[in-house]
C-alpha cells in the first residue's frame, strides 16, 4: 500500500476557463440585448404599417 506525501496539485488553468467562458457569456449578452431590442422595435413598426395598410386600402363592400 503505497501513500503520496505530496498534495494533489489543482490546476489553475480550469480556473481560467471559466472566467474566460463567463466573459464571454456577458459579452455576448451585451452584443445581442440591444439588437433584440433593435428587432423588437423594428417588427412593431412593421406590424403598425401592415396594420394602417390594412386599414386604409382594404376594399369596402
Amino acid at each position: 500500500m503505497s501513500t503520496q506525501l505530496e498534495p494533489h496539485k489543482s490546476s489553475g488553468a480550469s480556473i481560467w476557463k471559466i472566467v474566460l467562458i463567463v466573459i464571454a457569456v456577458l459579452i455576448a449578452l451585451s452584443i445581442i440585448g440591444p439588437l433584440l431590442k433593435a428587432f423588437f422595435w423594428l417588427a412593431l413598426i412593421g406590424l403598425a404599417i401592415v396594420g394602417a395598410g390594412a386599414l386604409f386600402f382594404s376594399k369596402k363592400s
